[in-house]
């Protein structure tokens, strides 16, 4: 009796202090920057972009959706359910998960059974039979266990940002790609329309050449021109199949190169925000990512000093012994115990210890690659919006260009149908018009690439 006494008042002790034990926590992504080194020397301005707004409070996202059309949402979508990559990334986090089910497991009793039977051929008779079943708990005293349960579910939110980080590259590339086949289709459009100019050029030189006006090196030149006009067309009809290609690569098809497509580029019209709200940088999966990367570091240095101090385990087992193994199932000779066993390092040759530093040495690289993680990030938002007030900049420049020359041709037009001007002069101011027109179609394409590299940089899971 004293001894169940005993035995009881040590268990209710340990489930005592079990209870008792509080787990420390990770640190937070504002912890994180505050004892960080590497970001000891960042000041941020205080007329930066990004603002501690208001959670609650909506950001205008016109500017998005603008280039976001139905189109693109559709070949997306498709891309999400049968890209490769998404795949993976999905079986990752399945992945993720069953390790957390496995890291639980070890805080659960673990039950075993075994038996043994036997047969004397002498004696001419079964040899003595017995079956056991045992059980084994460990008793998570210092945390250890539930230290490693933490550090396994960070590893289903890494795996979870991981994949939403792949969405926002996917989502990007499929809408850079589109884009990039309209805007080559437009470029082939104008380049036959330089082709038509600079042929109607060269038939005018050779007609001037046959009269002695002009130079045979006039006309060679002229058609020099034409030539590389005609290249620049089938490098852009391969470069055409090329961008289609990958877009269905990206979706899981075969690549034919015969997506369907918009006719023109958009104009965007909408303006961005003067200021976005903290929370859209601080969420980017890479920086959530890293902060999960500091708080498994963080677990498992936990783990590590856990696995100092002793381990303790109850134990039980249940069974039976017979001369018979029909007579073992009567339990005539059970066989019951109940007890407990303590381990505890006593020399391991500096292995716990350096262990240790090992966990410490790694939770301070993921500090480090946090801080770099952050840094990059800053400097892709201020590298986009800069990109975007550039590039607006010299599309408005573009037009002010475009509406000269087109005015330049209109009187240049005039002035040859009352004979002021010639013909190859009427060209020329032509094959100058389609040359900013060329010009502008590239700015104009630049600013939907610049709108996508901005919501790459601010996370783009928003949409």
């Amino acid at each position: 009796m004293k001894k169940k006494t005993i035995f009881s008042f040590f268990l209710v002790s340990v489930f005592t202090f079990t209870s008792c034990l509080n787990l420390k926590e990770a640190p937070n992504q504002e912890e994180i920057r505050e004892d960080n080194t590497a970001l000891d020397n960042m000041r941020i301005p205080d007329d930066w972009v990004f603002q501690d707004m208001d959670s609650t409070q909506k950001m205008n996202l016109d500017w998005v959706k603008e280039w976001e059309t139905q189109n693109i949402d559709a070949l997306i979508e498709e891309a999400y359910q049968y890209n490769a990559d998404v795949q993976i990334a999905s079986s990752r986090i399945e992945q993720a998960n069953q390790g957390l089910k496995l890291a639980k497991s070890r805080m659960k009793p673990q039950v075993g059974a075994g038996g043994s039977a036997g047969y004397l051929p002498v004696q001419n008779s079964a040899g003595p039979a017995y079956g056991i079943v045992n059980a084994s708990w460990e008793i998570d005293l210092w945390g250890k266990l539930r230290y490693g349960n933490k550090s396994a579910e960070t590893m289903i939110y890494s795996a979870e940002y991981a994949q939403k980080k792949l969405k926002q590259v996917l989502s990007a590339s499929i809408a850079r790609a589109y884009y990039t086949s309209i805007y080559i289709v437009e470029q082939k459009e104008l380049l036959n329309d330089a082709i038509e100019t600079t042929e109607s050029m060269s038939e005018f030189n050779k007609a001037r050449l046959k009269v002695g006006v002009a130079k045979e090196s006039d006309v060679l030149q002229m058609d020099a021109q034409i030539a590389k006009y005609k290249e620049s067309l089938v490098i852009l009809d391969q470069m055409e199949l090329d961008v289609k290609r990958s877009i269905e690569l990206l979706m899981g098809r075969y690549p034919k190169g015969e997506l369907a497509i918009e006719e023109s580029l958009m104009d965007l019209s909408t303006e961005l925000p003067e200021e976005f709200p903290m929370s859209l940088l601080e969420n980017r999966p890479e920086i959530m990512i890293s902060q999960y990367a500091v708080a498994k570091a963080f677990y498992d240095k936990e783990v590590a000093k856990a696995s100092r101090w002793p381990s303790v385990s109850l134990n039980t087992s249940f069974g039976g012994v017979n001369q018979t193994l029909q007579g073992m199932w009567h339990l005539s000779n059970p066989i019951f115990t109940l007890g407990g066993s303590l381990v505890t390092p006593i020399f391991t040759g500096g292995a716990i210890k350096a262990n240790i530093a090992i966990q410490n040495e790694q939770q301070k690289q993921a500090v480090l690659y946090y801080a770099k993680s952050y840094l990059n990030a800053l400097s892709e938002v201020e590298t986009s919006l800069n990109g975007v007030q550039a590039v607006e900049g010299r599309f408005e420049q573009s037009n002010i260009a475009l509406e000269n020359l087109q005015r330049t041709y209109e009187l240049s037009e005039k002035q040859y149908q009352v004979g002021n001007e010639n013909m190859y002069t009427l060209l020329q101011k032509q094959l100058q018009l389609i040359d900013e027109s060329t010009n502008q179609l590239n700015l104009k394409y630049e600013k939907i690439a610049q709108r996508i590299n901005l919501y790459m940089a601010l996370g783009g899971d928003y949409l």
